[in-house]
């Protein structure tokens, strides 16, 4: 008699990533308040008991899955790197932070949607993302600053880079008729680069 085989089990870290892909769905499509760990386990292909097992709760696997996808060590692995012209420097970071964004759209909107809410688990998860991209920021102007090509408060640049590319991505759905928003994506940024460096006011 042949014994049927059974069908390989799942590996933990693979388990665990099919269940983050899942919440990052579910939250794409419902907001983080209307996100289910039913849903979530359903689109996962796993019971909700191995979510818990995982995770141990709702909040913590929020977290998890803000963490996984706001991609800050993709950009420490980036920054790492980059050592030339300033203007090349912050163009291969903002390429990177800007493919980042425009694919965690669906998540950023819903972001914006729950922000009004109360300094809770939500809140945390909402911020928390941007807090480890703006930590990696700093850290990259800072060293800038140090060799004396940038002056400024590092933190403050950082803000305003990151907030640069992130008004890019929500005026994509604003203004259609943009060459800014919908033209070469390099362009723009490359624009908003020399902004950043430059200033706009004619010089003297």
């Amino acid at each position: 008699m042949i014994e049927a085989r059974k069908a390989p089990a799942a590996v933990p870290e693979e388990t665990r990533g099919r269940i983050l892909a899942a919440t990052r769905e579910v939250i794409a499509r419902k907001g983080k308040r209307g996100a289910t760990t039913r849903e979530i386990s359903e689109v996962a292909g796993v019971n909700e008991a191995t979510v818990f097992r995982h995770f141990g709760s709702k909040s913590a696997l929020l977290i998890a899955c803000a963490q996984r996808f706001c991609g800050d060590g993709e950009l420490r692995d980036k920054t790492a790197q980059l050592h030339g012209k300033i203007e090349d420097d912050l163009l291969a970071i903002g390429q990177l932070m800007l493919e980042r964004m425009i694919s965690n759209k669906d998540m950023i909107r819903w972001s914006l949607v729950e922000s009004d809410y109360e300094a809770d688990i939500l809140a945390e998860t909402t911020w928390r993302p941007q807090l480890a991209i703006l930590e990696v920021m700093v850290e990259f102007l800072s060293a800038r600053i140090a060799s004396g090509e940038l002056v400024g408060d590092p933190k403050n640049l950082a803000m305003m880079f990151m907030g640069m590319i992130f008004m890019h991505v929500i005026a994509q759905d604003k203004y259609p008729a943009s060459e800014l928003h919908h033209g070469d994506s390099g362009d723009a940024l490359r624009f908003y680069i020399d902004v950043f460096l430059n200033g706009v006011r004619r010089k003297q």
